[in-house]
């Protein structure tokens, strides 16, 4: 049966704590949460940090909910990545029980930044957990393909592909894509939207306005046929109009397991 995972950005202002208090109340499986390691203008992040009270809070919800925590979103990371600041995050999400860290490569320089990936990966195997590569348009590493690409230029097999439904789309990907990546996918993120979107329309959906799975025309019955079977699967559907979030948690679920067939 596929587990859930409850991406922070479906109920983005939410603290920590709460995101995991929200998931165990809709019945997901785990949750995604912010890290804070590099904070986005348009969303409300706090930044983990050893020892303080968000963290401690965080740590004894997921215990007390029995809630796993699937992905740690998002390491973004360049040629001017502070790697100390990195290692300590790692190191820390480890401690939390985390599987995964979730990275998006940015910045200029892309060789520069692609030896910071990997040595992330280093940091995260030593940690014992997983890296995933989140292939994003307005990032350096733009299309799964090109993901690939990172994956074998870096040479490691802790690194797997964290795909998203709505970057897949806008990158000219599909579900056909997806059973060519085969065992590479290591993480998803489902969510739907127009087939056709601005450069513009689609920066703002990204990080704030999505559609609950089967109300857009993404193919998302196809998409989540193509995943892994046992791949735990993150809801990411920020829902602005909806000011509940246990609703906006409750409504994506529901919809994610229906195009789960």
């Amino acid at each position: 049966m596929r587990k859930w995972s409850l991406g922070h950005l479906t109920v983005a202002s939410a603290r920590p704590h709460e995101l995991v208090e929200i998931a165990a109340r809709a019945g997901y499986d785990a949750v995604d949460p912010f890290v804070g390691l590099v904070q986005f203008p348009e969303l409300p992040m706090v930044t983990l940090k050893a020892g303080d009270a968000d963290t401690v809070r965080l740590a004894g919800a997921l215990k007390a909910n029995a809630i796993a925590f699937n992905s740690a979103d998002a390491f973004l990371i360049s040629e001017t990545s502070d790697m100390e600041a990195v290692r300590r995050m790692v190191d820390l999400v480890a401690e939390l029980g985390a599987r995964n860290v979730n990275a998006i490569l940015v910045g200029e320089d892309h060789a520069r930044g692609l030896a910071n990936l990997a040595a992330l990966d280093e940091m995260a195997r030593a940690a014992g957990i997983g890296t995933l590569v989140e292939f994003v348009s307005f990032s350096r590493i733009p299309t799964g393909r090109a993901a690939l690409a990172a994956i074998a230029a870096i040479g490691s097999d802790n690194i797997g592909l964290m795909v998203d439904a709505l970057h897949l789309s806008h990158g000219g990907e599909g579900p056909q894509d997806m059973l060519g990546f085969g065992a590479a996918i290591h993480g998803a993120q489902l969510c739907d939207a127009p087939a056709k979107l601005s450069e513009e329309e689609y920066y703002r959906r990204s990080l704030g306005d999505r559609m609950m799975p089967g109300e857009g025309e993404l193919p998302m019955v196809a998409f989540m046929a193509a995943l892994p079977a046992e791949l735990t699967c993150a809801i990411e559907v920020p829902w602005p109009g909806e000011p509940d979030l246990l609703k906006r948690a409750t409504v994506a679920l529901a919809a994610g397991k229906v195009v789960d067939r």
